[in-house]
């Protein structure tokens, strides 16, 4: 499951869709592991106890605290923090997954749980086709997979219940499947059905309360990024040092294609702020920053984020535009190819200014 996150994770998925997607699949297992865990019944014989993982179950309560209070504002109609509603929803049910996949070891009602001091497997006695001790304190199971192969599963007993151990295989293995309460069976899958239900409104109610964040892509020609990228950044390439006296014109020069924040980041990197005042700026000779001016550029993808529910959306400025592009600089460089990825928001007016860019940012030494 970790693994299915982290993959999920890494595709260019909007972060709303993706943890939908992540919470339905949990939802699967999470039944799954409640289905097994219902069949297993009581432990007859515990041959090994676990001990409860404290790091789930604190990382279980702090997540159920978290998402109750983010859902309290949610019925309360307050601001809600709906990324953290999903989050919390995901890490709930993957820690209790995960407390039931560390279940005790030893035979139950409906099988017996094998395994190591980490997870525990669960096997039906109607998979089980026979056993033998294969030393004194391990008994080797012959179990059928769906293929009808048969494996060998082992679990680890106490020398002082081997005798008792025994005595219940010899005497139960062959009877138990067929004294199979069909009542408790039909029971059990009443239960799994109702809380699948509850599970499903669930999702259903958070993919409502979603769908004022979630957005879509929509690709954006490359020779209309090329042309928002050199907007963007003419006044750097066109910048006169020797006319820039003062912070305050420092910013006016940017001020109509870049972000106050972007602005910001700007001065820190052109600017030696140890040696300069807002009336008196001193720039460092041999910093610059790469730019569609100066250095060759390809524009690897550029895509506008926009709300599928604009009516839903209650945000002025929330589209997005992102421009991922990589340069080639002097080979002699310290620095050959590099990646660089701008995002873009909507001023006042409607167009495209520069709100932060990640990656190299400049080149040179301060």
């Amino acid at each position: 499951m970790y693994l299915l996150y982290t993959f999920l994770l890494k595709q260019n998925m909007n972060r709303i869709n993706y943890y939908i997607i992540i919470n339905i699949i949990a939802s699967c297992f999470l039944l799954f592991n409640l289905y097994e865990k219902i069949y297993s019944g009581e432990f007859i014989i515990k041959t090994k106890r676990k001990k409860i993982s404290v790091l789930y179950t604190v990382t279980l309560v702090l997540w159920v605290f978290m998402g109750i209070m983010s859902f309290s504002g949610y019925l309360g109609n307050k601001d809600i923090d709906i990324f953290g509603i999903v989050q919390g929803t995901f890490w709930t049910q993957m820690c209790i997954s995960n407390l039931l996949g560390r279940s005790s070891l030893g035979i139950t009602k409906g099988g017996i749980y094998s395994g190591d001091s980490n997870i525990s497997y669960f096997t039906k006695w109607s998979k089980i086709k026979n056993y033998s001790w294969i030393s004194d304190n391990i008994v080797q199971f012959e179990v059928f997979t769906r293929k009808n192969s048969i494996v060998s599963k082992e679990l680890e007993v106490n020398p002082e219940q081997r005798e008792e151990v025994d005595k219940f295989l010899r005497e139960n293995i062959k009877k138990i499947d067929k004294a199979s309460n069909k009542k408790r069976i039909f029971k059990l899958r009443m239960i799994i059905l109702l809380i699948a239900i509850i599970m499903a409104i669930g999702h259903i109610n958070l993919i409502k309360a979603s769908k004022p964040y979630m957005t879509k892509e929509i690709k954006l020609e490359e020779d209309e990024a090329i042309a928002i990228l050199q907007k963007t950044w003419k006044p750097l390439a066109e910048l006169n040092k020797e006319n820039i006296k003062s912070r305050e014109d420092f910013d006016k020069v940017f001020k109509e294609t870049m972000s106050k924040s972007m602005i910001e980041d700007l001065y820190r990197i052109l600017v030696d702020t140890s040696k300069s005042t807002d009336e008196k700026i001193k720039f460092y000779e041999n910093v610059r920053i790469p730019t569609i001016y100066d250095t060759k550029m390809s524009i690897k993808r550029s895509y506008i984020k926009s709300p599928k529910y604009k009516e839903l959306n209650k945000e002025v400025n929330n589209e997005e535009l992102t421009i991922e592009e990589s340069g080639k600089l002097d080979k002699d460089g310290p620095i050959s190819h590099f990646k660089r990825t701008s995002t873009f928001i909507k001023n006042d007016a409607g167009n495209w200014i520069l709100d932060k860019i990640s990656g190299l940012e400049s080149i040179g030494s301060q």
